[in-house]
Parts: C-alpha cells; structure tokens; sequence
C-alpha cells in the first residue's frame, strides 16, 4: 500500500504488519477485537454515503461519525470524496486514584444564603463507567429515580434513536426497577469500577444515606452514560477503559437530551489519554469544543493522574546531534509504545536500540512505515504526515512479542538524530500508567505537560487536584501549559481523601484529578441554577461561566497565577455566586 493521507498513521502502520495475526498492541490499543472489521472514526463534509459493507454508522456531527469498516475496504472507503480523515478509536482510562466546606459550598441551599441553589432544574450528565441507580443519594425522598435517562452502551438491546449500540433506560424503567424485589432483573445497568457512582455522589448526591456526605447539587437531575465497548465485556478486563469514540457519542447523546428537554447541563467527563499531541487539535478535543457551542453546556475534565508516573519526557534535538530517550520496562509486558511530537519542519533520524544492545537501521521520514526483528521483539515506527486533525509530526513506536511471550525487559532507548532542524522540541508520551505501578517509564521524566487528553481541549474546563489543606497540589495531578492566552489546567479543587458514594451503598474513600472535576461540575450547576433559572440569564453557560468560576478562585499567598499547576486557583463556589450578585445588582 502506497502512502495514503487519509488514513491515520496507525492505520497505515497496522494494515503493513507483516507477520500474519496483528500485534497485541493492536487490540489493546484500539479496543477492536474483530481483526476484519475495524472500528474507526471518519472525518467528512457534505453528506456521508457509505457501501452497505460498512456497520454501525454514528453521525456525531457534519464533520465527525464513527463506523465498523471491513479491514480491507479500509483504502477504498477513504478515497471516497466526502472522507477526509479515517483514524482509529484510542482506549481511555478512568482518572482514579467535610469536603463542602472546602470549596465553599456550605449553606449555599438556604434562604439565608442569598442564593439558596441545588441544582433544581438543571441536568447533570456523567460519562463515565455508569453509576449504581440504587443508592439512596440518587433517588428522591418519593422513592422514585432522580436518573432520568440512562444509556448503558454495554448491554445489546435497545439503544438510543440515532445510535447503534447499548440500552436505553428511561426513568419509568429505572422506577418500575427500584419498586422491584430485584431492580437489576429489570434494569441491569451496574457501576463494576465504582468510580462513576463515586463522581455523581460528590457533584450531585442527595445524602438520604448520610447528610455529612451531600454532594454540591443534590437536586439536580441526573442523565447517565456508562461507556464502553460494544460487544465488549468491561468487568472481564476492568483496568481498559472505553475509547474516545464511546465518549464522543456520550457527549452527543447528553447534549440532545439536555437539547430536547431545554435544559442547562453540566457534564463530567472522568477520563483521560495519555497519547497525542496535548495541544488540544486531538478529535476528541476538537468535539467538545464544537458541541459546546451547540448548546447551553459546560464540560468539565480532570487533568489525570500522571505527574509522579514518569510517563512523559521531552528535550530539543540539534543539528548533527544525537539525543536519547531511555526508557525502562520491566518484566511480563506484553508490547509498549509511545509517540513522540515534534515540528513538523524539523527532520529527525529515528534508531531504536534493545537491553541486548541491538539496533535497528537509522529510521526516517523517507520511509514512512518500517518494521525490525530484534530478538523475540518486533519494533514498528511511522512517521506521520500532515493531516486534518495535527499540529505537527507524529512518530509512533511500537515494541511487540512475535511469540506469546513478553518483550524484553531492560532499558531500551531510542536515539534522535538532528538531520534538519528549525526548531528542534519535542515531547513524547508513553501510554497512561496505573497509580504506584510503574512498569513501564522514562528515565528521565518532565512533569510539566503531563495533563491528559481531553483536559486539553480549549472548551473544557481542566481540573487539577488539591490537598486536603488546600495549600498543595496533589503528587498526583498532572501537569499543564500556558501558551499564549491557553492556559491548562483552568482551576483546581480538593482531591485527596474524598468521602463519596460507593456502588453497593454507603460511602467510601476516593483519590483523584476526577474527584476534583466532579466539586467543578457540582459548582456549575448551582451557577446554571442561579443565573439561568433565578436571574434568567441566558448566556450564563460555556466560556462565559468559565471565567466567572476562574475569576473568584481561592490563591495561595507567594504564588504566581495563572500557572501549570492551579491554572488560576481553587474553586471557591460562594464567591463565584457573590460575583455573579454582584454582577446583577449593577446591572439592575
């Protein structure tokens, strides 16, 4: 296959592997298990027609879809005129690792107050890995569903007008459940990570369990995705996330909602991916900020967990000057891979080099896909050309096992050759790490832009987590960039030691940049309430309300503001709602 612009480097990088069976990494960076038929999602203008060979077609806008594509119908479909760009799904991770009076949410739902907001007549859509619709904090005091809408996308059945996968569960159905002798025998939507009940519990749970454990909204109403795979079954492999596909319909799904209901929403993504650019040009970014001007929307995401994993690196290359990234990985891992971005002008000569001390050629842009035995290992590389959705150039490096046995083990390193160069940065990312398991990681680790993706979508509001003093930042949170105006993360929130829901009942304790996002997505809500419902504001929403949340930060005294940790400070709910008070009583 001759170079094809329109197909992703990953894309073209898989369809040339030459060694029958495609690579693990394949599978368990893409999520697609049927070899024949490819997930993927399409860039397109005008009006999408695809062959009847092609399944499961997803329009997520006038730009974006996603499709099941026969692997060998992969070229033809994309030389079709309206395809501009076919990439393939990316796996996501779940961002895991006396709280209202830390953000200054206490008594804000009283008269006395002056605002006396809760959420009431504003929606709260989550994304995330589904939520247990038995918990008491999520059901009014009638004993119905404070779930409106559930879209579970594992289970095959029913799914939502317009998509092609999952169930949808209404709130009559959710109600003829919790009235049941077993509820999951009607509804069998379950929360197996814990981690999206845990996220609502803290931005919108009610507290009939335990009052001392309210969340920020505890009357808002509640629009659910639990995202994953179709055909796939998550508990089995709980640790692999959904892909950024699943999350992009997600987001048009609760936005049609919120859309058709003409209600304000406030959405919670709690994901994040550690592969691309981080300059916020990846598909996932580019959407929500497209379907943030489609509505009266706020999307709030966690920064992610990567500033102690040793998961990105970065340095300037010179002309006629060799620099090396090292790399460990420790026994019993099945493949790795990694991109490194850099100018697109600039030229670099690509040798990666084994623990054994073997090399591969000198690799370079000339040919654009290359693969190289080295041992038991197989190591691929591509060189990205220019594309719709890129900032710069791409270069992806797989190591695989030819044989059911792991990669070897040891320090590899990878050896960057200056043979043209302008500017000479570059960036690499390894794939998301796991909290204290460091399999895999750079020798020599940069913290700063270790956010994940899509924190770094311009739109988004980018959350980074505190101490439960509120005078540091979490070891954990990951890291951003100020370039030009774009400042990443935007605001920070606690997230160490938080009590929240737990699937099953009661409360346990919870750690993590998601945690944090979830006190944000809370706080939105009272303001949607207050300045749209009360004050009948009706451009309270998107970058607008941003600034009011980012304006009325707390700021640690000896600080510079805004910076890569805090963005503009932590998130102080009452004086965001005294702002906004302010604000109307000049205007009258």
């Amino acid at each position: 296959m001759s170079f094809n612009p329109k197909l992703s480097p990953q894309i073209q990088l898989f369809l040339q592997y030459p060694y029958g069976n495609l690579p693990q990494s394949f599978s368990s960076t893409t999520g697609i298990h049927n070899l024949d038929v490819w997930d993927v999602l399409i860039k397109y203008y005008g009006t999408l027609n695809l062959p009847p060979e092609v399944t499961n077609t997803t329009i997520l806008s006038a730009v974006y879809a996603t499709a099941s594509i026969p692997r060998d119908l992969l070229e033809d479909v994309s030389l079709m005129p309206e395809i501009e760009y076919i990439s393939l799904p990316e796996i996501m991770k779940y961002i895991m690792y006396a709280h209202k009076a830390e953000v200054c949410a206490n008594y804000l739902d009283t008269k006395e107050s002056g605002f006396n907001v809760t959420g009431k007549g504003v929606y709260f859509g989550l994304a995330d890995s589904g939520v247990d619709y038995t918990h008491p904090d999520f059901i009014n005091p009638d004993g119905t569903s404070r779930i409106l809408y559930l879209w579970d996308q594992t289970i095959e059945g029913t799914p939502p007008v317009g998509f092609a996968q999952g169930t949808e569960y209404t709130n009559e159905q959710i109600n003829a459940a919790l009235s049941s002798d077993n509820p999951l025998a009607l509804v069998p939507s379950v929360d197996a990570l814990n981690h999206g009940t845990t996220l609502c519990g803290i931005a919108a749970g009610n507290g009939r369990s335990n009052k001392r454990y309210r969340g920020i909204a505890s009357n808002a109403s509640l629009v659910i995705v639990k995202l994953g795979q179709q055909g796939a079954n998550e508990i089995k492999d709980p640790i692999r996330g959904p892909r950024n596909i699943e999350i992009m319909m997600a987001l048009k799904y609760l936005v049609d909602k919120a859309k058709n209901d003409n209600k304000p929403i406030s959405i919670l993504i709690g994901l994040g991916l550690n592969a691309g650019s981080h300059t916020g040009h990846s598909a996932i970014d580019e959407y929500i900020d497209f379907i943030t001007q489609t509505w009266k929307v706020n999307i709030t995401v966690g920064v992610g967990n990567q500033a102690s994993e040793d998961s990105h690196t970065s340095g300037i290359v010179l002309a006629n000057t060799v620099q090396q990234i090292n790399i460990f990985i420790d026994q019993k891992q099945p493949y790795y891979y990694t991109t490194i971005w850099k100018n697109f002008i600039d030229n670099f000569g690509v040798r990666i080099i084994s623990p054994n001390g073997d090399k591969t050629s000198m690799l370079t842009r000339e040919e654009i896909n290359s693969n190289t035995i080295m041992g038991d290992s197989i190591v691929s590389v591509n060189f990205s050309q220019a594309t719709p959705i890129a900032t710069g150039e791409q270069i992806i490096i797989f190591i695989d096992s030819l044989s059911p046995d792991e990669i070897t083990d040891g320090n590899w390193t990878i050896e960057l050759t200056g043979l043209f160069i302008l500017d000479g940065k570059y960036d690499a990312w390894g794939a998301s790490i796991d909290q204290f398991v460091r399999t895999i990681r750079f020798v020599n680790p940069v913290k700063s832009k270790t956010l994940t993706i899509p924190s770094t979508a311009l739109s988004a509001t980018s959350v980074a987590a505190t101490t439960s003093n509120g005078f540091d930042i979490a070891f954990f949170s990951g890291q951003g960039y100020i370039n030009g105006k774009t400042v990443k993360p935007d605001i920070a929130a606690p997230g160490v030691d938080i009590v929240s829901t737990s699937a099953g009942g009661g409360y346990h304790t919870f750690s993590g940049t998601s945690a944090a996002a979830a006190f944000v997505a809370g706080a939105y809500l009272l303001m949607l309430e207050y300045g749209m419902r009360q004050m009948g504001d009706r451009y309270l929403f998107g970058e607008m309300l941003k600034a009011y949340i980012t304006r009325s930060t707390k700021r640690p005294f000896g600080m510079t503001f805004p910076n890569i940790q805090w963005g503009y400070g932590e998130l102080c709910i009452q004086s965001s709602l005294q702002l906004l008070s302010t604000l109307y009583d000049t205007l009258g």
